[in-house]
This record gives C-alpha cells, structure tokens and sequence, in this order.
C-alpha cells in the first residue's frame, strides 16, 4: 500500500533502474511491488535499502532556494541521480528506453553545476558494461565496469 508519508510524488524511477536484492529484482526491470506513477504497494515493510534510499532530487527538497525544480526530479528528467560510494562521485543513471536523457540542457547544467562542487559525474543505463565520466575540469570519458554483484554494486575497472 502507498503510503502519505512518501515524499516523492508520482515517482518511482528508483524502482526501476536499481538492483534490488530483497526482491530479487533486478536493475533496470520494474519492481514487483510498484504500482508505477503512485508508490510501493508493500511501503510499510520495504527493504531498509528503499527505505534509506534518497536521490539528488528528493534529497534538495528540503534545501529551501536551492531545491532542484520538478523537471530534475527523475521520472520527468529519465536521470536518477544519486550519490556513490565514492563521496566525490555522483552517479547518473538514465531510464531505460532513455540513454541520451543526460544530453538534455536541464541535466547538462546540473552535470556542470556538479562538476563545479568538485565532483565527477558517472552517467550510464542500469548495469552497463560502461559509463561516462564527467571530471570536475569538464573532461568526459568511458569507464569499463565490472558485472553487478549480488548486491547490484558495479566497479570501475582501471586499465
């Protein structure tokens, strides 16, 4: 069942491109469990990993005059942008269906706002064999990746 105290509107984008073990749902597929537009039908006992989950968008709403504007938030921008393990990582994953969302001027701006905080941005479909890797410098390259592991969680691989 959805529940009000879902603070991320009709999106549900999170729901698709991430991997998510519990369900065994993997990324880039719907989760079972997502009444697509409205919410989580099992909200109350979700994973912890759903539950902690925040993407950039939903996490800037509480930031006042520097929340990000609803065409950022994922389901209207196809881009889900959310931290890495790698605090000066940002990752960015574009919906399926929707690989070039990230060339969108609204998503550039926010790369190039990204990159000026001193963070590279890693811009990919779920679990791709590769990403794009934009430096704080503006400079833009592909990175290799590991398969997903049994927790979804891909690497780079260094050549």
């Amino acid at each position: 069942m959805t529940s009000p105290d879902n603070k991320c509107g009709t999106c549900n984008a999170c729901c698709r491109v991430y991997h998510v073990p519990e369900f065994k749902k993997p990324a880039g597929e719907w989760c079972t469990h997502c009444d697509i537009g409205k919410g989580c039908k099992v909200y109350d006992a979700r994973p912890e990993r759903c539950v902690e989950f925040q993407c950039l968008w939903l996490a800037s709403q509480s930031q006042g005059a520097t929340a990000l504007g609803i065409e950022l938030r994922p389901d209207k921008s196809k881009v889900v942008f959310c931290p890495s393990t790698n605090e000066k990582v940002m990752t960015a994953i574009t919906l399926p269906g929707y690989p070039l969302a990230w060339h969108d001027k609204r998503i550039k701006h926010l790369v190039r706002r990204l990159n000026e905080a001193g963070m590279s941005v890693a811009i990919g479909p779920p679990a791709a064999d590769a990403n794009i890797v934009v430096k704080p410098d503006g400079r833009a390259y592909t990175v290799k990746l590991t398969p997903p592991d049994e927790n979804g969680m891909q690497w780079s691989i260094t050549p």
